[in-house]
């Protein structure tokens, strides 16, 4: 309960902070040209605002439902309703994670639908129906239960089992996080959208030799339908060995040039040949063997609150992940501030492999006007959840970093 006073002590400090940058920034020095410049609409400042009160209302959600299950008793109800079915332990609990997935769904639900489809269209980011989009929640309600109900009973097996039960469930997160990597791009993404090879032949070629000059041989190079959900653009390297693919949204093909395109690229090619996602799993385990060990240690002494006796069953599961959620929640600074690390790096890998300073910054032009994203942040909302530099600086390094010029070696990039 202590940890829960804190969290939410933090998320009213969160929208505090929140609520007074929702006040227009003053006014900043004009860059010699407008199209390196974000033109900043009241519309974007309110979205955005709006977007990070969502972020910390659907933390204190997801974390009222969880106390929810548990003060009321429905957890256990839901557990003696999987007992009814099956007296062996490992289906009994994968029958309540079932249960549970879809008890959260539906608790969820209201915000979901609020974030996910009222707010993208009060602001002219989606022209998705509602029929479609439910029909992406529920395909990805299926995607969790049928993921969830295994590794959750598996979860519970080592539970019941092992005493110190934390070292084993957190070995067991590196061979399935690899598994989700490899599978993610064949098996998870085609569920929700249309994967095609790209059709602009041109910039194909030109993309599959940027890829060589960076490193990456044998891209496959795809573009997805994601218009069909969105307006707002993205472009990503994904997979791992024969799964390793380019993929670009339909979207950003129809609003940028094949300077912008390429640049972006650039950056996404630089996660992948820094390595940066074998450097990120590197990260997140160092990081969550600390979450395991805190839930274990916490875990045991809070059950009798709940009426919770036995490690390893499954009604325990809500209070499991209310211990380890906080302990991510108020981690968060860190995991943001490696993300971003990661995302500056990509930018100087981009800019080092192409030389495309300002087809960079005016990508970052449109992805902020596109989005609808204020690109001048509160200190206290960069800190704390934002993965990616803000916009406001990433331009102007971009237009800045050229060493090449000034006859300096590369930092991250070495021709081949």
């Amino acid at each position: 309960m202590r940890v829960l006073l804190g969290l939410a002590v933090i998320a009213f400090a969160g929208l505090v902070v929140v609520s007074i940058a929702a006040q227009p920034p003053a006014e900043e020095k004009k860059s010699e040209e407008k199209r390196f410049e974000v033109q900043v609409t009241d519309e974007m400042r309110r979205h955005t605002r709006l977007r990070e009160v969502l972020y910390f209302v659907g933390v204190a959600w997801s974390f009222g439902t969880l106390v929810l299950l548990l003060a009321t008793g429905l957890s256990r109800r839901m557990r003696d309703a999987a007992a009814r079915v099956t007296k062996k332990p490992f289906f009994i609990a994968m029958i309540y994670v079932v249960l549970f997935v879809i008890v959260m769904a539906l608790l969820d639900l209201p915000l979901s639908y609020y974030s996910g489809f009222v707010v993208p269209h009060r602001f002219d980011l989606t022209e998705q129906t509602f029929g479609s989009w439910l029909g992406d929640f529920l395909k990805g309600l299926g995607v969790s239960i049928v993921i969830s109900s295994v590794v959750g009973a598996f979860a519970f097996l080592a539970i019941r089992r092992i005493r110190r039960w934390w070292i084993v469930l957190w070995l067991f997160t590196v061979p399935l996080i690899i598994l989700l990597v490899v599978v993610q791009p064949i098996v998870l993404d085609p569920i929700f959208n249309k994967f095609e090879p790209l059709k602009d032949q041109l910039l194909r070629q030109k993309l599959l030799d940027l890829a060589s000059r960076a490193g990456i041989e044998g891209s496959r190079v795809y573009q997805v339908n994601k218009s069909k959900q969105t307006k707002t653009m993205n472009a990503y390297v994904n997979g791992i060995g024969p799964t390793n693919r380019i993929v670009m949204w339909d979207t950003l093909l129809a609003k940028m040039d094949h300077d912008e395109v390429l640049a972006v690229m650039g950056h996404e090619m630089g996660h992948y040949v820094m390595r940066h996602i074998w450097k990120t799993l590197a990260f997140t385990l160092g990081l969550s063997i600390f979450v395991f060990y805190l839930t274990y240690r916490l875990h045991e002494p809070g059950l009798r609150r709940w009426a919770l006796s036995e490690r390893g069953d499954p009604a325990t599961l809500p209070w499991l992940l209310l211990v380890s959620g906080a302990i991510s929640f108020l981690l968060s600074p860190v995991i943001s501030g490696y993300s971003r690390w990661q995302e500056h790096s990509a930018d100087i890998f981009s800019l080092e492999v192409t030389h495309l300073n300002e087809p960079l910054a005016t990508a970052f032009v449109k992805f902020a006007e596109d989005s609808k994203q204020d690109p001048n942040p509160h200190p206290f909302i960069k800190f704390w959840s934002y993965t990616h530099p803000p916009i406001a600086e990433r331009i102007p390094f971009a237009l800045q970093y050229k060493p090449w010029e000034r006859g300096e070696p590369n930092k991250l990039w070495s021709p081949q």
